[in-house]
C-alpha cells in the first residue's frame, strides 16, 4: 500500500528534519520545502495528504500560502496544520477561518502535534499517546478502580475556568482546560474527553461552531454542556438544536452544574 505523503513547509532545517523523522518512523512519506514558493510548487505537484505549514516563511507568508492553496481545486481539500513562533491572538481566528486542522506555537508539544496530524490523516491509532503501564492492582491486594471520566473545559475567563476545574476535580473528574476555540479543538483531539463544558463566546471562534468541529474529529459522540453570559433566546435554541446535554447561564449554581455533568456522563 502506498504510504500517505506529508509536505513540511518550514524554513528551519533542524525543525523540518525532526518533523520528517517522526513521521517517517510511522511509515509516512515526507517532503520538505524551505520557502513559500517551493512549498506551493510541491503541493501542486505531489498532492500530499497533509501539509505542515510554518507561518513565517521566506518568499511569502504562510497564511497567504494557505489561502492560495485553499483557492485551487487540486489542493483545496488537503488538510493543513499551521506552526508559528508568533504570539498573536489574531492568528487563532485566522486559522479557524481557514479551517486549519490545528495551530501550534513554537516550542510545541511534538506528541500533541502528532495526535492532531493523526486525526487529520484519519490514522488516529498511529498517533495515540502511549499509556504508561500500571501495576497489577489485584496482585497488590487493591480493588481495581475504573478510570476517571475526562472533562474538557473551554473557557476564556481564567478565574471561571479554574473554579470549574477545582469543583470537577473535587467531584472525581479528570480535567483539561483550553482558553480559546483553536486550543479547545486541539485539546479535544489530544484528551478524548467524555464531556465538554463549552463557553459560547470565545476568542478566535464561536462555541457552537467549535462544538460541531469537535464532534467531527472525535470518533465517539461526545456530550456538550454550553455555558454563557448571554440572555438571548436564540442561544438556548441553537444549543437545543445541537443536542446539548445542558445549557447554563452565568452565574450558574455549582450544584446545578455538577448535577448536569453527572447526568451527561452517566454517573
Amino acid at each position: 500500500m502506498t504510504p500517505k505523503r506529508i509536505l513540511i513547509i518550514e524554513d528551519d532545517p533542524g525543525i523540518a528534519a525532526a518533523l520528517a523523522a517522526r513521521f517517517r518512523a510511522r511509515d509516512y512519506a515526507t517532503c520538505i520545502a524551505g520557502d513559500a514558493v517551493v512549498g506551493f510548487s510541491q503541493a501542486i505537484r505531489q498532492r500530499p495528504d497533509l501539509i505542515l505549514l510554518d507561518i513565517n516563511l521566506p518568499g511569502g507568508d504562510g497564511l497567504s500560502l494557505a489561502r492560495r492553496l485553499k483557492s485551487i481545486n487540486q489542493t483545496r481539500r488537503i488538510p493543513f496544520i499551521l506552526i508559528t513562533a508568533r504570539r498573536d491572538d489574531n492568528l487563532r481566528a485566522q486559522a479557524m477561518a481557514l479551517n486549519a486542522a490545528g495551530l501550534f506555537e513554537k516550542p510545541y508539544d511534538a506528541e500533541e502535534l502528532l495526535a492532531v496530524a493523526g486525526h487529520a490523516l484519519g490514522d488516529t491509532g498511529m498517533f495515540r499517546r502511549p499509556v504508561p503501564p500500571r501495576p497489577d492492582d489485584e496482585a497488590l491486594g487493591m480493588t481495581t478502580r475504573p478510570p476517571l471520566k475526562r472533562v474538557l473545559v473551554v473557557e476564556d475567563d481564567p478565574e471561571i475556568a479554574t473554579a470549574l476545574e477545582v469543583r470537577l476535580k473535587q467531584a472525581g473528574y479528570a480535567v483539561t482546560q483550553a482558553a480559546d476555540a483553536a486550543g479547545g479543538l486541539s485539546a479535544a483531539v489530544r484528551s478524548r474527553p467524555d464531556l465538554v463544558l463549552l463557553d459560547i463566546t470565545l476568542p478566535a471562534g464561536d462555541g457552537f461552531i467549535l462544538a460541531e468541529r469537535i464532534r467531527q474529529v472525535l470518533p465517539e459522540p461526545t456530550p456538550v454542556i454550553f455555558i454563557t453570559a448571554s440572555r438571548e433566546a436564540t442561544c438556548r435554541q441553537r444549543a437545543k438544536e445541537l443536542g446539548a446535554a445542558a445549557f447554563l447561564e452565568k452565574p450558574y449554581e455549582p450544584a446545578e452544574l455538577l448535577e448536569a455533568v453527572h447526568r451527561a456522563v452517566g454517573r
